[in-house]
């Protein structure tokens, strides 16, 4: 891990640029409450400088750019430490806003603190796929990829440009992680099957999942033919999903309605 420490003798405008730099450029802030208010700023003496670091990482979190976490270590021997009182209320000020990423602990050493640091943030490295902005993002099984194909084709007349994706069963391709990142860049995703309906399904509860549920961007659209008549009411309903069984003609069509109604919906 690299550290940057930000000290509290720099000169004041010093001081509030590297905690706005290091702020920027870390994956995680540590604050440590102690029993003192400690130094203020110049320009805004209610401040000290350990609660502008902590308003300055937490506007970060509210912001929302990324996974960055704060860890926030209230020491036992605190605790129970006589306080001032300027820190008791920046304390309890803490406490009670606590946001998704921030995390509070009274745990009893620094070297426990450090161990949860690093299992918190230890993450396994993604691949990066090479992705295309679409209007229409096609998923399909490699036993329906002759439909597929055929609708694709007809869909390229009036729609451009398409992305699809064959999954084929024994790949070794992460198609879950290449699905979200081609998702965030496509306007309808549109999961077809036709003898694939056991495999479709859970696929589509899968990817919704992951690209965030009922508060994705992007709707999905789970589509299948009439034709077996074993995928009548082969469906998979939740927010942002349009499940539909049709005629195999009909198919293209639908997608096109559908890719519509996304672009009314994303315009206003």
């Amino acid at each position: 891990m690299e550290i940057i420490h930000v000290p509290n003798d720099l000169e004041e405008l010093d001081f509030v640029k590297e905690v706005k730099d290091g702020i920027a450029q870390a994956n995680c802030s540590v604050h440590i409450l102690g029993n003192e208010y400690g130094k203020t700023l110049e320009f805004d003496e209610a401040v000290s400088h350990d609660k502008f670091q902590f308003q300055e990482a937490r506007r970060r979190i509210e912001e929302a750019r990324d996974e960055f976490k704060m860890f926030i270590w209230y020491p036992p021997e605190i605790l129970v430490a006589d306080k001032e009182d300027k820190q008791v209320q920046f304390i309890n000020e803490v406490r009670t806003s606590i946001l998704k990423n921030m995390i509070f602990t009274n745990t009893d050493s620094p070297i426990r603190l450090v161990d949860d640091i690093r299992t918190m943030m230890t993450f396994d490295e993604k691949t990066k796929f090479e992705i295309k902005e679409a209007e229409v993002f096609i998923i399909f099984n490699e036993l329906d990829q002759n439909e597929a194909d055929e609708i694709v084709d007809m869909l390229g007349d009036i729609l451009d440009p398409i992305e699809k994706l064959n999954i084929i069963q024994e790949s070794d391709m992460d198609y879950s992680e290449y699905c979200v990142q081609q998702i965030g860049v496509s306007k309808l995703v549109t999961v077809f099957f036709k003898n694939t309906a056991d495999w479709a399904l859970p696929f589509t509860q899968q990817i919704w999942k992951k690209v965030g549920g009922a508060s994705s961007h992007t709707p999905i659209l789970l589509i299948g033919t009439s034709e077996p008549a074993s995928n009548v009411n082969k469906a998979f309903r939740a927010p942002r999903v349009v499940s539909l069984i049709v005629a195999g003609e009909l198919i293209p069509l639908e997608i096109k309605v559908q890719y519509d109604n996304a672009v009314k919906m994303a315009s206003g």
